[in-house]
């Protein structure tokens, strides 16, 4: 028995939920050894041990212990999909993402990996994966596709891989513990303490009062997007500044946030991977952080200024990261419902692109499928989660989930189709004024120039 990471803490029991899941669906062409791939599937087992892991909480959820159990095969179950007039196989590939989507999967299930290849011949599949989220994160997606490639080549071919020795889950507790004793940790604190003085959460407007009480069954969802060749040219423009998409999306949101509610100062929670060094980019498990970032953009008058200062503020949250639970200690209230029913708590997460192919073929061709437009992934309720990420085929999409009972589908539209064009106006035109304020800053400066 181990002790338990932060992350895996669940006084409220909600990480516990069978809808807290993670999904990922392969196309699989060419010829493929069914018994190679159950093997490798073991394999995976074999080498993660948070893959054959059990959380036991106390009554609390705030206590509890983690039991590695033994390895254990995955079962691997096969079935044949029949042609269905009028639908192609890529229409039927999406709904099968869909339906796991849909799934639940209990938290004590061993081992938390299920898998089912559906078969439309033996020259074109679709392998679908869940695990629990308790022992998977998004991170984990990236390595389970690669070791499940490399232990099929090597079942295939008889040469061994050469996939690194991950760092096992079961002692993260442990370097999670020793770490807050560290003087980073005392560093960090010091830094939050400085840092959230006087902040709250960022909050956006609903059009109706939220009723935990009267929601409706689930949430709804937005999709905005950007085609690859804009996308390539936000990167570019990004790039020439010395920022990233990420740190463009944070500052069309500061904009779009002074719009809204002429808020200049905000406090969004986004979302790490949580791996606190490089020998566990190769561990499969839930690390998975919050972080917040505080944007405060009173002294910015142009997209470049913004930009800059989202820039400065993420590099500086991530480089002075904190367990969630040692910033609740900190500031308890920091993630409490705002108390106003006009208003909504938001968050930011932003999801890598898949690996290289070369790191996860295992036959012809693999590889991620995707929906043509994203559907509702967060079982919490009563926040508007934003979401971005690149789809297969290099489409950029911003992802608004939200409460249809009190925001109109008109509004997320609304707020959607601005922030793609302000992420597109930020490295377009850097040098442009981005409010009123700003705006007439410019004008001065031009007039007095012009003298």
């Amino acid at each position: 028995m181990y002790p338990l990471s932060s992350r895996q803490r669940d006084p409220m029991g909600l990480q516990r939920s069978p809808k807290h899941v993670c999904a990922h669906v392969l196309r699989i062409k060419g010829e493929l050894d069914v018994d190679a791939l159950r093997g490798a599937l073991d394999d995976v087992v074999a080498r993660q041990e948070s893959l054959r892991s059990q959380v036991h909480y106390d009554e609390s959820g705030m206590g509890g212990s983690l039991e590695v159990l033994p390895p254990m095969p995955v079962p691997l179950a096969v079935r044949d999909v029949p042609e269905a007039p009028g639908r192609s196989r890529d229409e039927i590939a999406a709904e099968l993402l869909h339906e796991v989507n849909e799934e639940s999967m209990d938290f004590l299930d061993a081992p938390s990996l299920r898998a089912v290849l559906h078969r439309f011949d033996d020259q074109d599949a679709v392998l679908t994966l869940l695990s629990h989220h308790l022992y998977s994160d998004g991170w984990s997606v990236g390595v389970l596709r690669s070791e499940i490639a490399a232990c099929y080549r090597s079942r295939v071919t008889g040469v061994p891989h050469t996939l690194p020795t991950p760092v096992p889950f079961s002692g993260f507790a442990t370097w999670e513990q020793e770490f807050l004793q560290s003087e980073k940790a005392a560093e960090a604190r010091r830094y939050w303490k400085d840092k959230l003085a006087g902040a709250t959460m960022s909050t956006m407007p609903t059009d109706r009062p939220y009723d935990p009480e009267k929601q409706s069954a689930r949430s709804a969802v937005g999709n905005f997007s950007l085609d690859p060749d804009t996308l390539a040219k936000v990167t570019a423009g990004a790039a020439r500044n010395r920022c990233s998409i990420w740190h463009v999306c944070l500052a069309a949101y500061m904009v779009l946030m002074e719009r809204i509610s002429g808020q200049t100062d905000i406090t969004l929670m986004t979302v790490n991977s949580g791996r606190p060094a490089a020998e566990y980019y190769n561990t499969i498990g839930f690390f998975a952080n919050l972080v917040p970032v505080r944007l405060e953009s009173d002294e910015c008058e142009t997209f470049l200024d913004l930009m800059l200062c989202a820039r400065r503020a993420s590099v500086e949250a991530q480089q002075h990261q904190l367990p969630t639970e040692s910033l609740l200690g900190m500031y308890p209230t920091l993630l409490n419902p705002p108390g106003d029913p006009m208003v909504l708590p938001s968050g930011f997460n932003y999801v890598s692109a898949p690996a290289d192919n070369q790191d996860t073929d295992f036959t012809t061709s693999v590889e991620p499928v995707a929906l043509p437009e994203e559907e509702a992934a967060s079982f919490r309720r009563g926040v508007i989660i934003w979401t971005f990420l690149v789809v297969p085929g290099g489409d950029f999409r911003c992802v608004i989930e939200y409460e249809p009972g009190s925001v109109d589908s008109a509004t997320v539209d609304s707020w959607g189709s601005d922030f793609v064009e302000l992420v597109q106006a930020m490295t377009d035109r850097p040098e442009q004024a981005w409010n009123r304020r700003g705006a007439e800053t410019a004008a001065a400066l031009s007039a007095r120039d012009q003298q």
